[in-house]
């Protein structure tokens, strides 16, 4: 069995609409079953140093954690990995995916599709011809039919399927993950799996929160 990551994970520190408190956010992952999660803020990337921080404070000091940062697109949402916090706050807000996509590669990150299928936040025909190292078929915010027409939308234009809680509350956190099947140590490692196609999703799995 490879390592189960969740990828797209929101606290309330840097992203409102999330009531995850960061400071039980890695024991419900361990809780969860995890081997490591990706927390992705709206708009912002946590600095290398705050992960670091939360680990040593969380008392699970081989807990993998790491951060990349949902993009708003003119159409559609998007996971990137790999760019430095600087980068990130130099991004320009709101460009038409392509050219977000074409940044993101021009800068060495990889771009992961986030919920492509939900209701009135999908991307529009650009999606078809976009090249994505993933696209996210199945989390808490996809719907069960969305979910599908989300599998069957990676299926036809060839991109892997990935799953992610997109948690905004600590229970679902852990709720839908991805299985990598390459070693890996950090973001720099989660990207070249990411191109490699090295992963796998894996469908809903019932999670509890841990008392205390």
């Amino acid at each position: 069995m490879g390592l189960l990551l969740d990828i797209h994970v929101h606290t309330r520190l840097h992203s409102p609409c999330s009531d995850i408190d960061p400071e039980a956010l890695i024991r419900q992952a361990v809780k969860a079953g995890l081997d490591g999660l990706v927390i992705t803020e709206h708009g912002y990337q946590w600095r290398q140093a705050d992960l670091d921080d939360l680990v040593e404070r969380s008392v699970e000091p081989s807990f993998l954690l790491m951060a990349g940062f949902e993009y708003t697109s003119l159409q559609g949402d998007m996971l990137i990995y790999g760019l430095s916090a600087e980068q990130v706050r130099a991004f320009v807000p709101g460009l038409p995916p392509e050219d977000a996509l074409e940044a993101v590669h021009h800068l060495g990150a990889v771009c992961v599709a986030a919920h492509p299928t939900r209701f009135g936040m999908g991307f529009d025909e650009r999606l078809l011809s976009l090249p994505f190292e993933g696209m996210e078929t199945q989390s808490c915010n996809l719907q069960t039919h969305e979910q599908r027409l989300a599998a069957q939308l990676a299926s036809r234009v060839a991109i892997p399927a990935v799953a992610a809680s997109d948690a905004h509350q600590l229970h679902s956190v852990g709720r839908y993950v991805t299985e990598f099947a390459d070693p890996i140590q950090s973001i720099d490692d989660l990207q070249d799996s990411l191109r490699r196609g090295t992963f796998r999703p894996v469908g809903y799995r019932r999670t509890k929160t841990r008392a205390g």
